[in-house]
């Protein structure tokens, strides 16, 4: 673990891209909208509790409709996110990707205090983890921070959604509660 660097190099092996669920925020959403222009109904999916692990069953980010849960994830396909170029290999959003995308590999590490203690390297993962280079983590640390302030506001989020109850209620119904999308005016001629 380390408080100011992590041994770690990408190699761009590409596990992150193809194998790790991203879990965006509602920002990291309103942020991708905004920067890409595509409609989040596009490039989001709701998973249920038995297609991710890793999730505590507490998680304040479940949605629930009815007697089911859900989390928003960036959607995937066979080949991987979404986003991801099938013919580069190659993230078609990276300036713009999720702030969960921009911290793995990397785990934040804290005292039992909630103190900052360093970051690690995730162990439950399948990237390779090479060692072979540093990265300083302050960086890190900000994009974490950053992440955190965002939290509360999607709990409240998710807590509102959760409290809605009408007939036919669906997961992607919550994206309703974070972002309008304009519809675009017809010209007549």
């Amino acid at each position: 673990m380390g408080r100011h660097t992590v041994k770690f190099r990408c190699h761009s092996c590409g596990h992150c891209c193809t194998d790790v669920i991203c879990l965006p925020s509602p920002w990291d959403v309103i942020r991708m909208v905004r920067e890409v222009g595509e409609s989040p109904y596009k490039f989001l999916e709701f998973i249920e509790p038995d297609d991710i692990d890793g999730v505590e069953d507490d998680d304040p980010t479940w949605l629930q409709v009815g007697e089911e849960r859900y989390m928003m994830a960036l959607k995937r396909g066979k080949k991987g996110c979404h986003f991801l170029d099938k013919k580069t290999k190659f993230c078609t959003i990276y300036e713009s990707r999720p702030l969960l995308c921009r911290l793995f590999p990397f785990k934040l590490e804290e005292s039992r205090t909630g103190e900052f203690k360093g970051f690690t390297l995730h162990n439950d993962v399948g990237c390779p983890r090479n060692r072979d280079g540093v990265v300083d983590t302050e960086p890190l640390y900000e994009i974490y921070r950053e992440d955190s302030k965002h939290h509360k506001d999607y709990d409240a989020l998710v807590e509102a959604f959760n409290e809605m109850d009408y007939p036919d209620k669906k997961p992607e119904d919550f994206i309703a509660t974070f972002i309008t999308l304009k519809k675009k005016k017809k010209t007549s001629r």
